[in-house]
Parts: C-alpha cells; structure tokens; sequence
C-alpha cells in the first residue's frame, strides 16, 4: 500500500504533462531552430538552481555530444552579485526555472549580451525570466504544489530533448519522443519497493550515473536530502573511483542508474566492484539483464539512450515520496524549505 501524498500525485500527472508539452512546444523549438541556424553560434551557457540546475546538466551533455558546442554553466552570483560582464556573444544562452522568479537568473538574463540567443524554459509563461528572455518554452507542467519539484523536473529534461531531436533532425529520437508518455506511464508502475527497506535506516547514500544519466544522480540525491533528510552525493561512475571509494563499506547503500550507450560498461563495472566490498547496490537501467549486484530495481524497456534518464527519474520520484514517508517525513512540506526560492 503506498501513501497519497502530492508528490506523488504530481509524479503520476507527469505523463499526460509530456504528452501536451511534446504537441504544443514542436512548433516553439523549430523556431528557435531556425534563428540559431542563421546565427554564428560559438558555444552554449546554461544558467539555473537547484533541480533546474540539474535539468542544466542534462542540457549541456545533450548539447555538447549532438550540437557540438561546449557549454558552460554560469553562477548566477558572477552576474548578481559580482556584477561582471560575461563576453556572451554568439552564444546559445539558456536558462531553467519553474518560478522564473528568481532575482539572480533574472539579472543574468537582463546582463547577457544583446547578440546572444536567450532561451527560458519556464513553467510560469508570465514570468520574469521568460519576459527577459528571447523565446520562452513553457514546460506546461501545471501547478505544483510539493515543495519537491517532479513532473517539472521531467519536463524541463524532455523540452531539453525535444529540441536536441529537433534542432539536429534526429529522426530516431523524435520517433521516440512520441512513445515517451507512454514508456513513462510504464514507469509509473514499477515496484521499487526494495529501495525503501534499503534506505529506511540509512544515514548516507550514493547515487551513481554517468553522462546523459550523471543529471539525474545529481536529482535523486538532492530528493533524498529535501525530502528524507538522508545524507546522500552524487558521483559520476568514473569520478567515484577515486577518493569517495574510500566510503564504500559493509551494507554501504548505493543507487546506480545507467542508459544504454557507451558510459553503461563502466557504470555496470563500478556497480558490481562495490557490491563485491560489501556495498548494498540498487541498480537500474532500461532493457537491461540483472548484473551481480545486491538488487536489480524493475525498469522498462530502452526507449532511447537519452530518455533512458527520463525513465529512470520517474520511478525514482515515486519510491522517494514513500521513503519519505516511511522515515517519518512529510516530502510535500520539508523542513526549511519553501516552494519558490529566491536568490539574489
């Protein structure tokens, strides 16, 4: 039996979100296609907090392996608070934020050169960033009223993808991108029960991830603090190797998720290494076969090596509202915390 709580409800709207997102923001992405077609762009910069910031990470793997520009990610302080001019001409300028009404992201988007292409994924249209911005693309992913962002979250990484697929004219991706509603609701329904037992009286844990994944460790490790209070980092599957392998201990919990492209070997390795020392590895990754680890979680079957994560994050979103609950914690309302954060 699972507990109704909002995140979870606003988890399980995700699919049905998507669906609109994909029809409606086709035409949004092909015009700014266009417009970055007849530009010389030079390189990307991504600028966002928090769980958008992880939507960042996604942004600039996808970026930098299919549009060949190196991104960076900006600190919104460099702008804001250090009031430095950034050289940002002919550059692909983005920003993510589900409020879009942070000060700090604000200011960067008002302080970037006038010659770079701004883009604001918002899920408030009217909104500071996005009246700021060059183009906006909503992620429609309704009001969300847990302080714990999910089916934005999700959004903001599909947007990401939807304008990779149209941007480069990925044929296979688009294709995939259709069945991505469908695939998420498949998600939706996965028992990933065993987590919770393995994390109830947990007081750290790692989450592990490596590439287009590497966004979504960063994700669920921000979850598990917001929302269980549990101590958690994430760590790429080749950054972990060196000196936070020292940690890896006896019944050590570790979550490692993984997409089927070239990173899955190494991340495959490093997960059943740590389960050789002791480690109580969970490991997931769409349309895989069960490796030697202390428990493979259920997935679905590979979509697309991009929207693997995607998948992933879904299942995740509604194991953590349970674990929440489970270690006497309410993942609407943390401790401390507040829905929109403004930072100057």
């Amino acid at each position: 039996m699972v507990t109704k709580t909002l995140m979870r409800e606003e988890a399980l709207e995700a699919p049905k979100k998507v669906a609109v997102q994909l029809q409606k923001n086709a035409p949004l992405w092909g015009d700014i296609a266009k417009a970055l077609s007849a530009k010389k762009v030079n390189f990307a910069a991504t600028i966002a907090r928090g769980s958008s910031d992880h939507a960042a990470t996604f942004a600039k793997y996808l970026i930098e392996t299919h549009l060949g520009l190196v991104t960076a990610s900006i600190a919104p302080s460099v702008y804001s608070v250090y009031q430095s001019p950034l050289k940002t001409d002919n550059a692909l300028f983005l920003g993510i934020s589900q409020s879009g009404k942070s000060p700090d992201l604000v200011e960067s988007f008002k302080r970037a050169s006038a010659q770079a292409t701004k883009i604001a994924l918002v899920n408030v249209e009217n909104s500071p960033l996005a009246h700021a911005a060059d183009f906006v693309i909503p992620l429609l992913a309704g009001e969300e009223k847990a302080v714990a962002a999910t089916k934005s979250y999700i959004a903001a990484l599909t947007g990401i993808a939807q304008f990779t697929a149209i941007y480069t004219k990925d044929k296979a991706l688009n294709e995939a991108l259709e069945k991505l509603p469908e695939y998420l609701e498949k998600a939706s329904s996965l028992d990933w029960s065993y987590a919770i037992g393995a994390l109830e009286e947990a007081k750290d844990a790692y989450v592990i991830a490596r590439g287009y994944g590497y966004a979504i460790a960063q994700e669920a490790a921000l979850k598990f603090k917001e929302t269980s209070c549990l101590h958690s980092e994430p760590f790429s599957s080749a950054e972990v190797l060196h000196g936070p392998f020292a940690l890896i201990k006896n019944n050590f919990p570790a979550l490692v998720f993984a997409q089927n492209d070239q990173s899955a070997k190494g991340s495959i390795e490093v997960a059943e290494k740590m389960a050789k020392l002791g480690a109580n590895v969970m490991f997931a990754m769409p349309g895989s076969k069960a490796i030697n680890v202390s428990h493979n979680l259920p997935v679905t079957a590979s979509l697309h090596p991009l929207l693997d994560p995607i998948l992933l994050i879904q299942s995740f979103y509604l194991m953590a509202s349970e674990l929440a609950v489970t270690r006497g914690f309410n993942p609407d309302q943390p401790d401390n915390l507040n829905k929109v954060t403004e930072t100057v």
